[in-house]
Protein backbone atom coordinates (compact mmCIF):
# COMPACT_ATOMS: atom_id res chain seq x y z
CA UNK A 1 0.00 0.00 0.00
CA UNK A 2 1.13 3.22 -0.70
CA UNK A 3 1.58 6.44 2.09
CA UNK A 4 1.38 9.19 -0.46
CA UNK A 5 -1.56 10.31 0.20
CA UNK A 6 -3.66 14.52 0.57
CA UNK A 7 -1.26 16.25 3.57
CA UNK A 8 -3.58 19.22 3.20
CA UNK A 9 -5.48 21.35 0.59
CA UNK A 10 -3.23 21.59 -2.51
CA UNK A 11 -0.27 19.92 -0.55
CA UNK A 12 0.31 15.63 -0.60
CA UNK A 13 3.10 14.10 1.06
CA UNK A 14 5.66 14.23 -1.17
CA UNK A 15 6.30 11.82 -3.89
CA UNK A 16 8.85 9.36 -3.75
CA UNK A 17 9.24 6.55 -6.12
CA UNK A 18 11.44 4.38 -4.11
CA UNK A 19 9.14 3.91 -1.11
CA UNK A 20 6.02 4.03 -3.39
CA UNK A 21 4.85 2.35 -6.54
CA UNK A 22 3.21 4.38 -9.51
CA UNK A 23 0.04 1.95 -9.68
CA UNK A 24 -0.97 1.06 -6.04
CA UNK A 25 -3.67 2.72 -4.26
CA UNK A 26 -3.17 4.36 -1.17
CA UNK A 27 -5.47 3.44 2.13
CA UNK A 28 -7.78 6.00 0.57
CA UNK A 29 -7.89 4.09 -2.44
CA UNK A 30 -6.37 6.67 -4.29
CA UNK A 31 -3.91 6.12 -7.06
CA UNK A 32 -0.38 7.86 -7.01
CA UNK A 33 -1.83 9.97 -10.03
CA UNK A 34 -5.41 11.31 -8.57
CA UNK A 35 -3.10 12.64 -5.28
CA UNK A 36 -1.03 14.54 -7.53
CA UNK A 37 -4.06 15.86 -9.82
CA UNK A 38 -6.53 16.93 -6.82
CA UNK A 39 -3.56 18.65 -4.79
CA UNK A 40 -2.78 20.40 -8.24
CA UNK A 41 1.12 19.30 -7.87
CA UNK A 42 1.92 19.33 -11.43
CA UNK A 43 6.06 18.15 -10.64
CA UNK A 44 4.15 15.09 -8.59
CA UNK A 45 1.73 14.69 -11.64
CA UNK A 46 4.69 15.08 -14.22
CA UNK A 47 6.98 12.48 -12.69
CA UNK A 48 4.04 9.74 -12.08
CA UNK A 49 2.55 10.04 -15.64
CA UNK A 50 6.01 9.92 -17.10
CA UNK A 51 6.64 6.91 -15.03
CA UNK A 52 7.56 4.04 -17.20
CA UNK A 53 5.79 1.67 -14.98
CA UNK A 54 2.90 3.69 -15.00
CA UNK A 55 -0.44 2.26 -15.98
CA UNK A 56 -3.57 4.46 -16.98
CA UNK A 57 -5.89 2.05 -16.96
CA UNK A 58 -8.51 2.62 -13.41
CA UNK A 59 -6.98 6.06 -13.10
CA UNK A 60 -9.15 9.25 -13.25
CA UNK A 61 -6.97 12.43 -12.48
CA UNK A 62 -9.65 14.66 -14.49
CA UNK A 63 -11.91 13.82 -11.83
CA UNK A 64 -9.58 14.07 -8.48
CA UNK A 65 -8.36 17.51 -10.29
CA UNK A 66 -11.75 19.09 -10.44
CA UNK A 67 -12.44 17.83 -6.68
CA UNK A 68 -9.32 19.99 -6.12
CA UNK A 69 -10.56 22.77 -8.09
CA UNK A 70 -13.04 23.48 -5.88
CA UNK A 71 -11.52 23.35 -2.63
CA UNK A 72 -12.15 26.23 -0.64
CA UNK A 73 -9.09 28.14 -0.59
CA UNK A 74 -7.98 31.09 -2.84
CA UNK A 75 -5.02 28.94 -4.90
CA UNK A 76 -7.64 26.03 -5.72
CA UNK A 77 -8.31 27.35 -9.30
CA UNK A 78 -5.13 28.55 -9.65
CA UNK A 79 -3.41 25.01 -9.40
CA UNK A 80 -6.07 23.25 -11.21
CA UNK A 81 -4.95 26.12 -14.52
CA UNK A 82 -1.43 25.25 -13.97
CA UNK A 83 -2.50 21.20 -14.13
CA UNK A 84 -4.65 21.75 -17.12
CA UNK A 85 -1.78 21.28 -20.09
CA UNK A 86 -0.27 17.82 -18.27
CA UNK A 87 -4.39 16.92 -18.00
CA UNK A 88 -4.78 17.46 -22.11
CA UNK A 89 -1.27 15.74 -22.49
CA UNK A 90 -2.75 12.82 -19.96
CA UNK A 91 -5.92 12.37 -22.44
CA UNK A 92 -4.11 12.11 -25.54
CA UNK A 93 -1.48 9.63 -24.57
CA UNK A 94 -3.57 7.54 -22.56
CA UNK A 95 -7.00 7.56 -24.18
Amino acid sequence: MNTYHLAARGQTTGWNPTCNDVNTRNAFQMLPIEVAAQAGDVDEFRSIMNDPAFDPIGARPRFYAEVGRNDPDDEANARYQRLVPLLDEYRRRFH
